[in-house]
């Protein structure tokens, strides 16, 4: 699954993958977990690929990993237990700086990559490792605490208008 961002051009996406010997593959709309009517399949060999700009919550929920390159997307997949390869962008937003500063905050829930190329290297090693899909899961937990803070801190707020 890919969760692209909806101000991304998405047939850049698609023209990248088919030019990298991707097939478009409509059947995968109808037996992915993902619910978009405009998201697309993808198949290479054995492996599905399905695109999608608006079901993020849903991507985030079904994958077993992320590649990130923004702050609050690796927060949300770290929190899920989930680990995050992030590759640090050129934008003012998810620097270098940003990512590493991230990752120390994240611990080992987030792979800091410096190249897109290495993040392949780095998934592979992760889908081979339980232990440390285990610590990961563990340490998102741990340090991003459980669900529903918000609605705890929007609580908080009114309690303390209140009194």
């Amino acid at each position: 699954m890919g969760a692209i961002a909806p101000s991304l051009n998405f047939d850049s996406f698609c023209e990248q993958l088919q030019a990298r010997g991707w097939q478009e593959n409509s059947s995968l709309s109808v037996t992915t977990p993902i619910q978009d009517q405009q998201g697309l399949g993808f198949q290479q060999g054995v492996t599905p690929l399905f695109l999608t700009q608006n079901a993020y919550h849903s991507c985030l929920h079904a994958c077993d990993f992320a590649i990130a390159m923004a702050g609050t997307a690796t927060e949300q997949c770290v929190g899920l237990g989930k680990p995050v390869i992030a590759i640090p962008g050129r934008g003012p937003q998810y620097t270098a700086a940003f990512a590493e500063a991230q990752t120390r905050l994240l611990g080992p829930s987030v792979i800091l990559v410096q190249k897109p190329a290495q993040a392949a290297d780095v998934c592979q090693g992760l889908l081979t490792d339980p232990n440390r899909l285990q610590l990961i899961a563990d340490n998102g937990k741990h340090r991003m605490g459980k669900p529903g803070a918000a609605s705890r801190v929007a609580q908080y707020i009114l309690n303390l208008n209140s009194c």
